[in-house]
């Protein structure tokens, strides 16, 4: 992932971003939060995601970025700067939240005690107030290079 910085002329952050295309075990929308489903391996191990169910919080790897249906390829942000993804309504936070996939389809939440099995995938760095005004900065992972 190309290093995160700050252009010394005009002072415009430079977000880097990774992006891979997965295949979608199911309906995902943009903006969810999606996850590896570990209970297919068609394509090989890793390659299929879906939205987040408590068997697989711990499994978030990133938002995706388009919609699609079940079995589509979908492309995946893995990496980097994201304002489009939602997060649970009933939860509001402020920026340098730990984030983590909820049970509840497809949104972030914060890493509390309550879900402290699962792991934090992003943190946030702009406030959510409603469901869509937020943005993250998702950890690189390293899982597609």
């Amino acid at each position: 992932m190309a290093i995160f910085k700050m252009d010394g002329v005009d002072g415009v952050v430079a977000y880097p971003k990774k992006f891979v295309t997965l295949y979608a075990t199911e309906a995902i929308t943009k903006g969810n939060v999606v996850a590896i489903d570990e209970g297919v391996t068609t394509n090989g191990a890793g390659l299929h995601v879906c939205l987040p169910d408590a068997a697989d919080t711990i499994n978030t790897i990133g938002v995706a970025a388009e919609t699609v249906a079940s079995g589509a390829a979908i492309r995946v942000q893995v990496a980097g700067y994201n304002a489009d993804t939602t997060h649970d309504a009933t939860m509001t936070w402020a920026a340098a939240g730990r984030l983590v996939g909820t049970t509840t389809a497809g949104l972030t939440q914060e890493l509390t005690a309550a879900n402290i099995t699962s792991r934090a995938f992003a943190i946030c760095v702009t406030a959510f107030s409603t469901t869509t005004d937020g943005a993250i900065m998702i950890f690189d992972h390293g899982f597609y290079g």
